[in-house]
């Protein structure tokens, strides 16, 4: 039994820090108050290996990604099928939560103002920035993110040169990895510290907020997962295509939702994918980028992440918010979840672009801990659907021999 729980291991000790914290909260007040600073630290370590951690391997990672220009046509189909499929359930999970409110006319009070309360959003300012120093701000992720891409493009574009910064970025984010996992060690002592405190100050029914928010993802996911996987699959082949899935769609279903990971499904997957009759060129190429890239599940918890604080907050989802939501959603799809090892990246991301209180980051690793598996399994079986409909586009001939299949694996991403 225990063996079985072994992949939830560190989510249910975190999730436990958090229970437990929220109960000293709502029944220690005074005792989880003085918590506070234990919990800052954490967060502090967090935001001060923010900017190298993004920058370092999103560059690395579009580095090595450049050696894939020579599959053409199939890299764009890719990106187009991992975009719109990060759009589609991000959009579905924002009207969803819109039209329920999981706040239910709750609302907290945090300390911080939300610079993000006016609701005006400058775009400009989110993608660059006046100086270079400016990319050293935590405040200015999305910017550092545009400028990494650049410079990893031109990195691979670089040649012999190109390979020897490339082979320094990998060594750099290996330590920079390692880094990430101390300071991860002490995650549920720092979060369950600082969620104690901020549960010391605010009502005991925000704990409803979380049941009805996760109870609609949950519901969610499934209406998204059979439904969607039958439109993707018919887009991809046809009815032919979607029986070909379901046939095979289990046993990735069930190794996704026991091992958290896309990339410990990775094998089943791509057996998967054969079984359904896929070209296997078009499986050992696509699906390993794939795991990558789409990452459905992602977006539809990053969305469900922002409407659900800006409930709890009090704040207006304007419609600004929502193109910025849906931009969110589908950079931490395809870039910030890939981070290796940047755990907690994803809510980093959330907080410091909308400019929201600090205070909100525990309460957004409450939803992505319980919300893990779903989420993975909308990833792993949306890998298949994204290989039909990639192999349609492509054609079922077979690829130049030339390719080095291999190489499609982009090693610098977090696969889960």
């Amino acid at each position: 039994m225990w063996s079985r729980l072994e992949p939830y291991r560190s989510s249910l000790i975190l999730l436990l820090a958090l229970v437990v914290g929220g109960l000293l909260g709502i029944y220690a007040p005074t005792f989880a108050s003085q918590l506070q600073p234990i919990g800052q630290i954490f967060l502090n370590l967090l935001f001060m290996i923010i900017v190298p951690l993004v920058g370092i391997s999103v560059m690395s990672s579009i580095a090595s990604m450049t050696d894939l220009k020579r599959l053409g046509r199939i890299m764009a189909i890719i990106f187009i099928v991992s975009i719109a499929m990060a759009f589609i359930p991000a959009a579905g999970i924002v009207a969803l939560a819109l039209w329920y409110n999981p706040a239910q006319g709750v609302t907290i009070d945090l300390s911080q103002s939300v610079q993000a309360g006016s609701g005006k959003m400058d775009f400009v300012s989110m993608i660059t920035t006046s100086d270079f120093i400016g990319l050293f701000s935590k405040s200015n992720i999305l910017a550092l993110i545009v400028m990494a891409i650049i410079a990893g493009i031109a990195i691979g574009q670089s040649e012999q040169a190109g390979k020897r910064i490339a082979s320094l970025l990998e060594d750099a984010n290996t330590v920079i990895m390692k880094i990430v996992a101390i300071i991860m060690k002490v995650a549920p002592i720092g979060l369950g510290c600082y969620f104690a405190a901020t549960m010391a100050s605010q009502d005991s029914g925000l704990l409803l907020t979380f049941a009805r928010a996760i109870g609609l993802f949950m519901v969610a996911t499934l209406v998204y997962y059979i439904f969607g996987s039958v439109l993707y699959s018919y887009i991809g082949g046809g009815l032919p295509a979607v029986k070909a899935f379901w046939r095979n769609a289990i046993e990735p279903s069930v190794t996704a939702l026991g091992t958290c990971s896309s990339l410990g499904t990775l094998p089943v997957t791509l057996r998967a994918g054969k079984a359904m009759g896929i070209n296997p060129e078009i499986v050992d190429v696509s699906i390993p980028l794939l795991v990558n890239l789409n990452k459905g599940g992602v977006a539809m918890i990053a969305a469900l992440k922002i409407v659900f604080i800006y409930s709890v907050l009090g704040m207006e989802f304007t419609t600004e918010t929502f193109f910025l939501t849906m931009l969110i959603a589908v950079l931490s799809a395809i870039i910030v979840g890939g981070v290796p090892g940047g755990a907690f990246l994803g809510e980093i991301f959330i907080v410091t672009t909308l400019g929201l209180p600090m205070e909100a980051i525990p309460m957004l690793v409450v939803l992505g801990t319980i919300t893990d598996a779903p989420a993975t399994l909308i990833n792993v079986i949306h890998d298949l659907n994204a290989a039909q409909i990639v192999e349609r586009f492509a054609g079922k001939k077979p690829m130049n021999a030339d390719i080095n299949t291999t190489d499609a694996v982009v090693p610098a991403f977090r696969m889960d």
